[in-house]
């Protein structure tokens, strides 16, 4: 399992190799802050991916107590511009997370070279150290026949029209283009549109309490994140982030933007795998 958080905030000009600290955003934040940082969940531990977008974003620098004496990793090349470049240049890590102390502060660095103030964005992935299973066999000899087989793997595109609050993260309610068949799905990557969107995460609306996120598309023919899709396009091979979380057909998880203006539409695409007729909890 895994979890997105945000650090955020204006800096000034240094030059591309004077490191300058982001505050974590600790509006509808999860994780505990400390200090400027974020205090390091004893549940997920593991740093799995670094995504950093600014004007003129540089280098994009972790920084935790464990990580000494070893230099702190320093994280370049990033996106520069207004939105992911595509494809986007993040740092993932999600074969091998990088192991932090619970309890103990994690701080994000950045530089910047833009001759003046600007405004950096990094998000982060932290995980328990494991991918989560997908616990049924995708698409399985035999689904053609009888296709609400557990294992149908598919892509279902939604909607919404929501003012998104620039600079914060908003929770909007996917309406699906067709209804999904009653029963369990569980997700296994998402992609979140929006037309000046940065980042997205899911917000369940049963366990676990963790949103996973990741990129936010600004453009259609805008690639993803190569693990952020269930099936990626582009790509010679195809890993993901394991299972995101499962849900009921009738309580789809909500999705919350983090864009920097009030845009009013949003679309995305979840990629669900069939996991059975199962509608209730209970045996």
């Amino acid at each position: 399992m895994f979890h997105l958080e945000l650090f955020s905030s204006s800096i000034a000009t240094s030059g591309a190799n004077t490191f300058q600290q982001l505050t974590y955003t600790s509006v509808d934040n999860v994780l505990p802050k400390l200090n400027n940082g974020m205090q390091v969940s004893p549940t997920l531990p593991y740093l799995q991916a670094v995504l950093g977008v600014g004007a003129h974003l540089v280098h994009v620098r972790g920084q935790a107590p464990s990580m000494l004496p070893f230099p702190y990793p320093a994280l370049s090349p990033n996106n520069r511009g207004a939105a992911f470049e595509s494809p986007p240049r993040i740092w993932d890590f999600s074969r091998a997370p990088l192991p932090l102390r619970p309890t103990e502060e994690f701080d994000i660095f950045v530089t910047q070279n833009s001759g003046g103030a600007e405004t950096e964005y990094v998000a982060c992935q932290f995980s328990d150290g494991t991918l989560t299973p997908i616990p049924v066999a995708i698409n399985p000899p035999g689904i053609g026949q009888n296709p609400t087989t557990p294992g149908r793997f598919f892509a279902v595109h939604w909607t919404a029209a929501v003012t998104l609050t620039a600079g914060a993260f908003t929770q909007v309610q996917p309406v699906f283009d067709q209804a999904l068949p009653a029963g369990m799905y569980a997700m296994i990557g998402a992609r979140a549109f929006s037309a000046t969107g940065l980042f997205f995460r899911l917000f369940p609306a049963m366990q676990p309490l963790w949103r996973p996120g990741g990129v936010c598309v600004q453009a259609y023919d805008q690639l993803d994140p190569v693990n952020q899709r269930g099936f990626q396009q582009g790509y010679p091979s195809t890993m993901g982030w394991g299972m995101w979380l499962q849900f009921y057909q009738n309580v789809p998880p909500q999705v919350e933007f983090f864009s920097t203006a009030a845009d009013t539409a949003e679309e995305g695409w979840f990629d669900l795998v069939y996991l059975g007729t199962q509608t209730t909890t209970g045996p």
